[in-house]
C-alpha cells in the first residue's frame, strides 16, 4: 500500500460524519472546561440555569456524559468507515437513536413543561441532528434519516404530553442577604429579585436605601447574575454586612449592594459553591413563576397570601401605601 493510500482522505460524507461528531464533541467538551475552571458558560442566557436545576445528577455531570457520547460516537464513525462492517454500524444506528429519544425528552420537558430556551440542549439537537444527516449520507438511505426523526419526534411527545407539575424552590433558598425583623416568624417578608445590571432595580436600592429606618418587615435580596464579577460583588456584600460599622451598627444592606454595583471591576474573590446554589435557586423560581423582568418585590404576608409586585412603579406604590417612602429619589408617582 502506497504512502498516499495510508493518508487518503475517507469520502465526502464519511468526512462530514466525522467532522460533525468531532464538533458537538469539542463543543459540550468546551462547555466541561468552561464551567469547570472559568465559572462561566457559553450560554448566556438564564434558562440555561433554569434547566440545569432539574437534572437530577447535576447540570455538570450531564455535559460529561454528552462529552464522552459524542467522543465515543466519533470514534466508532471513524472505525465504520475504515472496517465497513455491518455490526459497527448496527451500534452506530442504536446509539444515535438512544441519543435522538433522549435529546426530544430532554427538550419537550424544557419547551412545554419548563417553558424555557436552553441555548446549550438546543445547539446539542441541531449536531445530532445533522449528526443523523451526514450517517443518512454516508448509507445512501432516506431510512435512516425518517427513523432518526421519529425517534426524536416520539421522546418529544412523550415528554410534552406529561404534567410533570414543576414546582419552584422554596422562596427561602433564593436569597443571599437578609435584614430586619427576620426572626418573627409573623412578621412579612419583603424578598426583592434584582439585578446589578438594571438601572431600575438600582432606584428602588436608593430608595430603599434612604428610608431604611422606616421599613418593618423582613427585607431579603435574591440576586439573578451569574457574571463571575457579580458573584465577587455579593461576597463582598455579605462580607461587609457580617462586619459592623463604626458606630456598632450593621451596615445599610441597601447601600452595600449600591456600593458593589458602582464598581467596574470588583476584586477577585473565592466564590462558596452555597452563592452560587442560592442564584440558581432564585433565577429557578423566578422563571417557573412566571416573571420576565426586573425588578420584582414578592411580599410574603402569610400562609396563601402573597403579594407580587412587578416593576418600579408597583413597587413604589406599595412603599408608599405603607407609608415608607419619607424621602424619595427620582421617584414620580401619582397622587393617592
Amino acid at each position: 500500500m502506497t504512502l498516499w493510500n495510508r493518508l487518503r482522505l475517507p469520502p465526502l460524507a464519511q468526512l462530514a460524519l466525522l467532522v460533525v461528531t468531532f464538533a458537538a464533541a469539542a463543543f459540550l467538551s468546551l462547555e466541561v472546561w468552561m464551567q469547570a475552571v472559568r465559572h462561566t458558560s457559553l450560554c448566556t442566557t438564564s434558562g440555561c440555569a433554569v434547566v440545569g436545576e432539574y437534572i437530577r445528577f447535576g447540570e455538570g455531570n450531564l455535559l460529561k456524559f454528552g462529552a464522552a457520547f459524542f467522543w465515543l460516537l466519533w470514534l466508532v464513525a471513524f472505525f465504520a468507515g475504515r472496517y465497513p462492517k455491518a455490526w459497527i454500524w448496527g451500534g452506530f444506528g442504536l446509539l444515535v437513536a438512544g441519543a435522538l429519544a433522549f435529546d426530544g425528552t430532554l427538550l419537550g420537558f424544557q419547551f412545554v413543561a419548563l417553558r424555557e430556551f436552553c441555548l446549550i440542549c438546543a445547539i446539542t439537537g441541531g449536531l445530532l441532528g445533522l449528526t443523523v444527516a451526514a450517517a443518512a449520507w454516508v448509507r445512501r438511505s432516506i431510512g435512516v434519516l425518517v427513523l432518526g426523526l421519529a425517534a426524536w419526534s416520539g421522546g418529544f411527545a412523550g415528554s410534552a404530553v406529561l404534567d410533570f407539575q414543576v414546582q419552584p424552590p422554596a422562596l427561602q433558598d433564593t436569597v443571599f442577604v437578609s435584614w430586619g425583623d427576620t426572626q418573627n416568624a409573623t412578621a412579612p417578608r419583603h424578598v426583592f429579585f434584582f439585578s446589578f445590571h438594571c438601572g431600575h432595580c438600582s432606584k428602588v436600592l436608593a430608595n430603599l436605601a434612604i428610608n431604611i429606618e422606616h421599613l418593618s418587615g423582613a427585607w431579603y435580596l435574591a440576586p439573578l447574575d451569574g457574571r463571575e464579577e457579580d458573584f465577587y460583588r455579593m461576597v463582598a456584600v455579605q462580607k461587609v454586612l457580617a462586619e459592623k460599622t463604626e458606630d456598632g451598627k450593621p451596615e445599610n444592606p441597601f447601600v452595600a449592594v449600591l456600593r458593589q454595583e458602582s464598581m467596574e471591576h470588583p476584586a477577585p474573590v473565592a466564590v462558596p459553591e452555597s452563592l452560587r446554589q442560592t442564584v440558581r435557586n432564585a433565577r429557578s423560581y423566578f422563571k417557573t413563576k412566571g416573571f420576565d423582568g426586573v425588578p420584582v418585590l414578592v411580599v410574603w404576608q402569610g400562609p396563601g397570601r402573597e403579594l407580587i409586585l412587578r416593576g418600579e412603579t408597583a413597587i413604589f406604590r406599595y412603599l408608599r401605601d405603607q407609608g415608607w417612602l419619607e424621602r424619595t429619589l427620582m421617584v414620580n408617582l401619582p397622587p393617592q
